[in-house]
């Protein structure tokens, strides 16, 4: 099995994209599951609504448990045991460092011990697509915005310079210019996945 995760603020055209490889692979031939979190299992979407709701007024310190506690239970359902070639993970732990350290604040160091204690494990290949934030939400101007969109301009450039960082420090982590067209998104992310396939 290997493990892809996808991250990116808001309005970055991730679930194009992972929806767009998950046909390429099926079209070669490979296995693959989706998951998303938040969620991915009937506790973790339970999670996921009281996270996104916004009459969820809680600390940001719950907001990183809680994350962790979805989290935790889709590896044990989902990727503890995979069958599967691929997993294709919309947002993974880079997320809450992205989010809840360099959003929120809380502490770097913290985040990790979470990570070491569910066991994550590491994604062979996490792509962020990377995006201003005055672009990603000029697209979502149609969307219903929940809690966590709802944080404020200030909030997402923090979050956005998280993953900056990430793919800077990180050798399993690639940005991907997420301004250029979906079909040239789509093919910069086949050549990262390709070289994955022939390591």
């Amino acid at each position: 099995m290997k493990l892809i995760t996808f991250e990116g603020i808001e309005g970055v055209g991730k679930s194009t994209q992972i929806n767009l490889l998950n046909e390429w692979l099926i079209s070669l031939g490979y296995s693959v599951k989706l998951l998303r979190e938040p969620g991915s299992t009937n506790f973790g979407e339970k999670i996921r609504s009281l996270l996104l709701s916004k009459e969820s007024k809680i600390t940001y310190e719950t907001e990183l448990l809680l994350m962790f506690a979805a989290r935790s239970e889709m590896i044990k359902n989902h990727l503890t045991q995979a069958k599967e070639d691929f997993i294709l993970c919309d947002r993974f732990y880079h997320a809450s460092i992205a989010y809840q350290g360099y959003g929120r604040g809380l502490s770097l160091e913290f985040i990790d011990s979470l990570v070491d204690l569910i066991k994550c494990p590491i994604p062979e290949l996490t792509i962020i697509y990377d995006l201003t934030v005055e672009k990603g939400f000029q697209r979502k101007t149609q969307d219903t915005i929940d809690r966590i969109e709802s944080s404020g301009e200030s909030f997402f450039k923090k979050v956005r310079t998280g993953y900056i960082d990430l793919a800077t420090k990180r050798n399993e982590v690639h940005l991907i210019d997420a301004n250029k067209s979906q079909d040239m998104i789509h093919e910069e992310t086949k050549n990262l996945v390709t070289i994955l396939i022939n390591k």
